[in-house]
């Protein structure tokens, strides 16, 4: 690693660090997908909110493995009326690595932030994820399943509200592209408690 890379990697975990104090649930998104030691993601995010107002968001993140089998996922998204600011960090710990038999497992620390409409509400909990590769007609997918389960906490009036929610999606290559760094992932997530129900499309451009 060359020390432009240590210099990006000590900025993304103070900016992670510096996420502690203004803490949505993570995205899981394009960050259990296999990619190489030193590759770095930036992420072009399309969410609908399918859940108490109908909405339609837009953000950017950033994926990179910071150390072996630990990477590092930072987003902040923007939406209509009532949401106008989401920010999330999550630090993705590879437990197990897949193979033949086996899936991927990693458990996924979070943080999250968000404002809707006056209510500013700071989220942090833990998310196992587990994933399974698998080829049809000579195109990879890896769908992935999580629970995330965390403390919501709402600034406004003090309240702690305990959160679960259940997420399935997959990534992939994206459908037509001949270049091997343009991925995709499509992401839902069903909240078992309150209503923050949403689905995502992510198009992804990975370099080294």
């Amino acid at each position: 690693m060359t020390s432009k890379d240590n210099k990006l990697m000590k900025i993304l975990l103070i900016i992670f660090l510096l996420s502690l104090q203004i803490s949505q649930a993570a995205f899981v998104g394009i960050s259990t997908h296999p990619l190489n030691d030193n590759a770095k993601v930036l992420s072009a995010e399309f969410t609908g909110f399918m859940s108490q107002r109908h909405e339609v968001g837009m953000g950017a993140r950033y994926t990179q493995e910071v150390m072996n089998g630990r990477i590092l996922d930072l987003g902040v998204m923007g939406a209509q009326n009532s949401r106008s600011l989401m920010v999330n960090s999550s630090l993705d710990f590879k437990i197990l690595d897949e193979d033949i038999y086996r899936p991927r497992f990693s458990l996924r620390p979070y943080l999250g932030y968000s404002k809707v409409e006056e209510n500013v509400q700071n989220l942090v909990g833990l998310a196992p994820v587990i994933r399974k590769g698998f080829s049809l007609n000579q195109v990879e997918f890896f769908p992935y399943i999580s629970i995330p389960t965390g403390l919501k906490i709402n600034s406004s009036n003090d309240e702690f509200n305990f959160s679960t929610s259940l997420t399935l999606g997959s990534s992939f290559n994206f459908p037509g592209a001949d270049s091997e760094n343009l991925l995709m992932s499509v992401e839902g997530n069903k909240d078992l408690g309150s209503s923050s129900d949403y689905l995502t499309c992510m198009v992804s451009w990975v370099w080294d």
